[in-house]
């Protein structure tokens, strides 16, 4: 969440309680919406995780994301507990890893973006269209 309210505040457009308002809400309506596709995706459908895969897997990811906040790099949660999943999918074997799944993920990777860019363009111009009455 502050990957991407952080920029708002710094920016002077939100105040910190608003824009924490926002993100929790986001997160909230992500999980609501997305959220047990998104868990059985990558928890079984990349590499099927044990309890103790998942928990190296968990650790992985914070330690990754500790690693870039102390050189104060912003990273993806998101990508880091993919990243570390490919590990250990690696670790068991290459044979693990469903590329069906990660070329699905890559896509969205890739994709989501852009998505959001033609999004953001047409709700900016939307809001701006102005009427000009006809001579």
């Amino acid at each position: 969440m502050a990957n991407v309210t952080a920029v708002f505040v710094g920016a002077g457009y939100l105040n910190i309680s608003p824009a924490l308002f926002i993100g929790g809400l986001s997160i909230s309506l992500g999980i609501l919406t997305f959220g047990k596709g998104v868990m059985e995706t990558v928890g079984r459908k990349l590499v099927w995780l044990d309890p103790f895969s998942a928990l190296v897997v968990v650790l992985a990811e914070a330690l990754t994301v500790h690693m870039h906040t102390f050189v104060r790099v912003p990273v993806s949660t998101s990508q880091a507990v993919v990243e570390a999943i490919l590990g250990v999918g690696i670790i068991k074997g290459i044979s693990t890893v469903s590329r069906r799944t990660l070329g699905n993920i890559l896509i969205g990777w890739f994709l989501a973006p852009m998505v959001a860019s033609f999004i953001a363009i047409a709700l900016y111009f939307t809001i701006h269209l102005q009427y000009v009455p006809a001579p």
